[in-house]
């Protein structure tokens, strides 16, 4: 790891801008300087202290700018450490998703829809490109929901892994994000739904069509995966609707 330390320069404002306008551009030239060096994960970001002498701001300003990075999970900070990039994962997104679906900005049935359309993808990438121990790992996870199937806590975990790992399957490291963020959607619809499913022969059968798509995944079939999906996806649409989700 590395820490490159080029003097940042600001544009000279005509008057003086209110604070929070003087956060929003110090996280610009933050985010200007990570890009115009060339940082990557896990490099060292300059202190606060000479951010705000190179911007000509208070550290107040910048020790802001840090934290709405942070939360954007754009750097790391840590107690005692100096702040760092941060590696690329979905948690922002999956928390917007999720306040929007529990503000009713978007539906279940919504979230359902965007994730079939990804996924589709990522069956078949997954069908092609999969190693043997990511099979493997695909038809352990749906015993181990066999095995869960009256326990929704650790089934729905099960279930999110099953899918994030057909992703990292795709060998795309923005599919893994991108299911794992509209996945977690699940973890809010899954108790609702999963009421609806009573009989362990109606709880079973979702777990038979995770089965399928792993069997079919393991065997190089994309278009079995595909066909899989797809009914795995009709499945999980009649209990939304079964649940009150239209």
């Amino acid at each position: 790891m590395h820490e490159r330390q080029a003097p940042i320069t600001p544009a000279q404002p005509t008057e003086t801008p209110p604070p929070q306008t003087r956060v929003d551009n110090a996280i610009r030239a933050i985010t200007d300087h990570i890009h115009g060096q060339s940082l990557k994960v896990g490099d060292k970001l300059p202190s606060e202290a000479r951010f705000a002498e190179w911007l000509g701001v208070s550290r107040t300003v910048i020790r802001e700018a840090f934290k709405s990075l942070s939360a954007m999970r754009i750097i790391e900070m840590r107690a005692g450490r100096r702040a760092q990039v941060c590696g690329f994962d979905g948690s922002v997104i999956a928390l917007s998703l999720t306040h929007a679906l529990r503000t009713e900005q978007i539906n279940p049935q919504q979230m359902w829809d965007a994730r079939r359309a990804v996924e589709t993808r990522t069956v078949t990438l997954a069908a092609i490109r999969r190693s043997d121990a990511e099979a493997r790992r695909l038809l352990a996870l749906v015993a181990q929901m066999h095995d869960c199937v009256d326990d929704l806590a650790r089934m729905t975990e099960h279930d999110i892994a099953f899918h994030v790992a057909i992703a990292e399957a795709s060998r795309n490291p923005l599919f893994p994000v991108l299911v794992a963020a509209l996945t977690s959607a699940m973890r809010e619809t899954n108790p609702m739904v999963w009421r609806q499913r009573r009989d362990d022969e109606s709880r079973q059968e979702v777990v038979r069509a995770h089965e399928a798509i792993a069997q079919a995944i393991a065997a190089g079939d994309p278009e079995a995966a595909c066909n899989a999906l797809a009914r795995h996806f009709d499945l999980a649409s009649q209990g939304l609707v079964m649940a009150g989700f239209n």
